[in-house]
């Protein structure tokens, strides 16, 4: 049954996923890929969310989708009780995702038990499209991306920073172009975080 939490900040949500983990953090090997980061000079959104999930007490490693590819990358993803995805640029991230050879690797290991994280883009990345993401990342990060399609591990559209105050109006012009394709659109804010299992979701929250 494939276990899922997708989070717009991991962050604050994070611990709200104990109740999908099979045993305590301490007894689980995280892999943490902070790819989608790279275009960015100031990474410490993705140093926090790493270092919350020291503070959770995961064992934790980090594996970059630039440098381990192929079948380096599936022996290292093999060691995983959770796969966590950073945030970052959405488009940069898809394009390495796509040469790294992840997405069949993750598939197959989300069957066999493994939880997958995701944080903002690492969230998106979930979707069937990532398409809305247009209105937040810059496309040309990644000038050889042209399929925009996602993992497809959920069946709707996530767009994370909901309470931001500037992004309202392109989570609102986003929302129209993904609802004019037929596809749900839900809004995370960063105190909120979806956890699925299997086909059931619910959205979880920090008060």
């Amino acid at each position: 049954m494939n276990k899922l939490f997708l989070t717009s900040s991991a962050l604050i949500t994070l611990p709200l996923i104990s109740d999908l983990l099979p045993k305590p953090a301490s007894e689980l090997q995280a892999i943490f890929i902070p790819t989608a980061g790279d275009p960015y000079d100031d990474k410490s959104f993705v140093d926090a969310d790493r270092d919350t999930l020291v503070k959770m007490g995961f064992s934790v490693t980090d594996v970059d989708l630039k440098t381990t590819q192929g079948n380096a990358l599936e022996s290292a993803l093999n060691e995983a009780d959770v796969v966590f995805v950073a945030g970052g640029n959405t488009f940069y991230l898809l394009d390495y995702v796509r040469k790294s050879g992840f997405e069949p690797i993750i598939k197959k290991l989300i069957r066999q038990g493994v939880i997958y994280i995701g944080a903002s883009a690492g969230t998106i990345l979930c979707c069937p499209t990532i398409e809305a993401a247009r209105q937040f990342d810059p496309p040309e990060i990644a000038p050889d991306l042209t399929d925009y399609t996602g993992l497809n591990l959920v069946d709707f559209v996530i767009i994370p920073h909901a309470q931001k105050e500037k992004y309202f109006e392109r989570i609102a012009l986003a929302t129209k172009e993904m609802n004019d394709k037929g596809l749900e659109v839900v809004t995370l804010t960063d105190n909120q975080a979806i956890r699925v299992e299997g086909n059931n979701r619910q959205i979880v929250e920090v008060f």
